[in-house]
């Protein structure tokens, strides 16, 4: 009788307290039929190693953080740039490959990736794209890949979704586990912070500045103004046309169409090309009234890879802009030395931000 009490207390007692239900989440090693209890985890519970170390040069009190969830915004970091292998040859070993999901970095958000790796695990690796180094975070350890996949799921929208299902559908299959697979998301963009990952993601575009000074016929007495000085702010995004193997060449052009018709643009996508084998479609805003559509996304839903330091300066030449007062001589001094610190001459950092990103907890069972 006590141990048949005792047994029972030790099911319905955790009940009675509110406490979860650990049976929700799956083990990772937990195989179809194993008969040794399963060793379960959660993202919350989860003690990655310590990377503050790492971060040591970074000083100060960030601001409120405002996500809500770092799922969309994760999401949209990968389909940016970011692959899926699903292995299925033998390495130089002779063992079958891990399945491993990666997305890329240019080296300067190196503090970011060290962030996330103290905060979802992986590891980081040095890779070189052309003339560029690039980081890639890469997450092959199946507690922390499955942990990923559910902050993940349910946000995607472009055709990586296929290879995305492809790899919970492997996992299900080999393991068991029971992680849902859901199509394209098709909310509004202003929605949740997906929108936010992809502009961090993309390789190319980003907050641009255009100052030029007038220039003056200096051969004649008159000085005469041969072409007016310009003053210009700017936001591109570029991506691919398609997605080559193993997506079959599928269109990233309506994802482009949609964050074109958030800036409330109706004409026909742009193209532009690199070189002779590579185009990307690319979405390029100039109004005043347009951009602030994106600042406001931004404020809500922010940045947070060196791209944050260029936006905020670029606001900066924004709002000077907004108040006219990129007219007058102070205000032209002023763009001019911001634009001379930014994008690919940019030297400085601030990293505040990345201490109030939150531990994202995951609701999908």
């Amino acid at each position: 009788m006590p141990a048949l009490i005792g047994g029972f207390g030790n099911y319905f007692l955790p009940i009675h307290l509110g406490a979860p239900d650990y049976f929700k989440f799956l083990p990772y090693n937990l195989y179809c039929g194993a008969a040794s209890p399963p060793s379960f985890y959660s993202i919350n519970n989860y003690n990655p190693f310590d990377s503050s170390s790492d971060l040591s040069n970074i000083k100060g009190a960030a601001p409120t953080y405002k996500f809500n969830s770092l799922g969309p915004y994760l999401a949209g970091l990968f389909e940016g740039d970011g692959h899926i292998i699903l292995s299925k040859k033998l390495n130089s070993k002779g063992k079958i490959g891990y399945h491993y999901i990666a997305i890329t970095f240019v080296n300067k958000d190196i503090p970011l990736v060290k962030k996330f790796i103290g905060l979802f695990g992986g590891r980081l690796r040095f890779q070189i794209k052309g003339a560029k180094r690039a980081i890639v975070w890469t997450i092959s350890i199946q507690k922390e890949l499955v942990n990923l996949i559910n902050l993940m799921n349910g946000n995607l929208r472009t055709p990586k979704i296929s290879q995305f299902n492809a790899l919970i559908a492997c996992l299900n299959d080999k393991y068991c586990y029971n992680i849902p697979i859901f199509s394209q998301d098709t909310s509004d963009l202003n929605t949740n912070g997906w929108l936010a990952g992809f502009i961090d993601g993309a390789p190319r575009g980003g907050f641009k500045i255009r100052y030029t000074e007038n220039r003056i016929d200096g051969a004649s007495r008159s000085n005469k103004v041969l072409t007016k000085g310009r003053t210009e702010v700017r936001f591109a995004l570029e991506q691919r046309q398609a997605l080559p193997a193993p997506y079959n060449n599928q269109p990233y052009k309506p994802i482009m169409l949609k964050i074109q018709y958030f800036f409330n643009i109706t004409t026909e996508l742009r193209i532009s090309k690199h070189n002779i084998d590579k185009t990307y479609w690319i979405i390029e805003v100039t109004s005043l009234n347009k951009l602030n559509l994106i600042i406001q996304y931004l404020n809500f839903y922010p940045l947070l890879t060196a791209k944050r330091n260029d936006f905020y300066d670029w606001l900066n030449v924004y709002n000077l802009m907004k108040d006219k007062k990129h007219l007058t001589e102070e205000g032209k001094l002023i763009i001019k030395q911001i634009k001379s610190n930014m994008n690919k001459k940019r030297e400085n950092f601030n990293w505040d931000h990345i201490y109030n990103i939150p531990r994202a907890t995951n609701n999908v069972q």
